[in-house]
């Protein structure tokens, strides 16, 4: 079967407006973005200056805690970091703190608690794959 090209047009303003007709416009619906920090939906607490709370992925999940200092620098610790993240090539990042729990040093500050938290997942999860 050959077929042959004869053109391309815009079609007639009457079959555009009975297809605008049929097919209609839904009403247009705002949906606001959700206002909770990521720091709480994942379940932290928060105590002052300080959170507690676990750094959770489909591998593994680790203890943790924040402290946001006074100048606005944030500390993340981890508690007791698994073979996995210890082979990992990040594991440089982490020095002990005593007591089994480890900083964690990112070379980008993180601008909250929340992008913190989310970085040191995504580490969890590149160590475990």
């Amino acid at each position: 079967m050959r077929v042959k090209e004869l053109g391309a047009r815009p079609a007639p303003y009457s079959i555009r407006e009975i297809l605008r007709v049929v097919r209609g416009h839904a009403p247009i619906i705002s949906v606001l973005r959700r206002e909770i920090p990521y720091w709480q939906e994942r379940g932290w607490t928060r105590s002052g200056n300080r959170y507690h709370g676990s750094y959770q992925t489909p591998y593994a999940a680790f203890q943790g805690r924040i402290e946001e200092g006074w100048s606005g620098g944030i500390t993340f610790l981890l508690y007791s970091p698994s073979p996995q993240i210890r082979n990992h090539s990040h594991w440089t990042c982490f020095a002990p703190r005593g007591s089994d729990w480890y900083l964690v040093h990112m070379a980008r500050r993180p601008k909250d608690v929340s992008s913190g938290i989310i970085t040191i997942e995504r580490l969890i999860t590149e160590a475990y794959q």
